[in-house]
């Protein structure tokens, strides 16, 4: 009975608020890419001469993946560090990159108990390790395992020159902006600059810095970790000419993705009206890559 008990309570806390009803505007679906299997769980999405770059998230080897307008692996290149640390995946969520380097989110953090977030860096001539940003949130005083919390984030860009992480708040369902700095050594405690009232999970994100798009994708959850058979809303989260100066005056428009049975885990930008995005298998078949368009 105290096991029954106790299943119940993980349940009930487990689950996360159902978004009401609401009338968004919506995008369609004009391209539909089957992805192999080996990516079943892709989480981030970027590209880099023409070929896509993607990676699975917790568990998966410390790989990226590059695959084509076919949906075909071209490559993979497995990340390593000889004589300094051991890379793992500890919970991989998105990928990123400038002109000198691309960046890893390693940020993962369903319970809110890890202690050794970073976002790899790497260059990006040849995808080998320069540097690891290893970050804490400043405000975090318990890791006690929790359902409900604000320490997690799956999306990471960059904005002009700036590094930016946007949470996953299974709390609230806001979003926090956090910005990185790289130079920075040792332990960066992360401070919000800006939150965002969602109402969403999000889940990537991507900036493009010629029209300031701002891009998020994410879900507003029907289900928990034990009632996996309820499903998710997915959703776009556009911003307009992001003004990264003066981030708390930033207002977005949500879109409706008319997406089933798949959780939206990446997005990139193609221009203002189209964008890329990515969904893992859901435990069904194979993920997926979309191309979608604003109505």
């Amino acid at each position: 009975m105290k096991n029954y008990l106790f299943l119940t309570l993980l349940i009930i806390n487990g689950c996360t608020e159902i978004e009401k009803d609401q009338n968004f505007d919506s995008v369609k679906i004009i391209e539909t890419i089957v992805l192999p299997k080996i990516i079943n769980e892709t989480s981030g999405l970027e590209i880099f001469n023409d070929v896509f770059i993607t990676h699975n998230d917790s568990g998966g080897e410390p790989s990226l993946y590059f695959f084509n307008l076919s949906g075909e692996i071209i490559n993979s290149i497995k990340v390593e560090k000889e004589n300094f640390w051991e890379i793992y995946n500890n919970d991989w969520e998105d990928i990123t990159a400038d002109e000198d380097y691309i960046y890893i989110a390693d940020t993962g953090n369903n319970f809110g108990t890890r202690d050794n977030l970073n976002i790899l860096k790497l260059k990006i001539n040849d995808f080998s390790i320069d540097d690891k940003i290893d970050i804490f949130y400043s405000d975090q005083k318990s890791f006690f395992p929790s359902f409900k919390h604000k320490y997690d984030a799956e999306a990471l860009l960059i904005i002009q020159d700036k590094i930016a992480l946007f949470s996953k708040d299974r709390d609230s369902l806001y979003t926090d902006l956090y910005l990185i700095d790289e130079k920075v050594k040792g332990q960066q405690g992360l401070s919000s600059f800006a939150k965002y009232n969602v109402n969403t999970l999000i889940t990537g994100g991507d900036y493009d810095n010629d029209t300031g798009i701002l891009a998020l994708v994410g879900y507003s959850s029907k289900r928990n970790f034990f009632l996996n058979f309820l499903r998710d809303d997915q959703y776009l989260i556009l911003f307009k000419d992001f003004n990264i100066n003066n981030p708390r005056n930033n207002s977005f428009k949500k879109y409706k993705i008319p997406i089933e049975r798949a959780q939206i885990e990446s997005i990139k930008i193609i221009n203002e009206n189209m964008f890329w995005v990515t969904s893992e298998d859901e435990g069904i078949g194979n993920p997926y890559m979309y191309k979608i368009e604003l109505n």
